[in-house]
């Protein structure tokens, strides 16, 4: 079943969003790095700023980002050099493909817990949101814990506010907890 033309059709398509995403992601950290140097700094002198974590993350991203074209442009070089000289040699069949995505349900539940994380962070707060946020995925991944997984989101969703508001002192939304913080 793996010589089919839906699975061809399939592969064609996955290679082509692969290629996209290899050249895209790149284009994509040096406008996240651009961004991030457009962030005001505060009058006063500090080491770190409101600046420092973007722009590490977006070199951090680059550096992946060129690292993953490096090994695709070796990839497709590696095929078409096999593919010359044994057609059958180097070619995975369809169900044998370790980078796809088997477990679609899982995916939306995450997808859908970050587009609610967004939504619910202005008028819930961010110790709420996040705890719930990480409470709902931790037991979603990890159903028999469900205790340990809500003492843990809820105290690791309090150190990083007192971290960013009390150490880093950038602002974050108290929500319905305003009256604690």
């Amino acid at each position: 079943m793996s010589g089919t033309p839906a699975r061809r059709k399939e592969g064609a398509i996955a290679e082509k969003v692969e290629t996209a995403f290899t050249v895209l992601l790149p284009i994509f950290s040096v406008f996240f790095i651009w961004q991030a140097t457009q962030v005001t700094e505060p009058p006063r002198n500090i080491v770190v700023g409101p600046r420092t974590f973007p722009l590490l993350v977006g070199w951090m991203m680059l550096a992946v980002s060129v690292v993953l074209a490096w090994q695709r442009i070796r990839t497709r070089a590696a095929e078409a050099s096999a593919a010359a000289s044994d057609p059958q040699l180097g070619l995975v069949p369809p169900d044998e493909d370790e980078t796809s995505i088997s477990d679609w349900p899982a995916v939306w539940s995450v997808l859908g817990s970050l587009l609610a994380l967004f939504l619910l962070l202005e008028p819930l707060g961010f110790v709420t949101a996040l705890a719930l946020f990480l409470f709902g995925l931790s037991t979603l991944f990890g159903p028999r814990r469900w205790l340990l997984n809500l003492v843990i989101s809820v105290a690791f969703s309090t150190f990083f506010y007192y971290l960013f508001t009390r150490v880093l002192e950038i602002p974050l939304p108290n929500g319905v907890l305003r009256s604690f913080f």
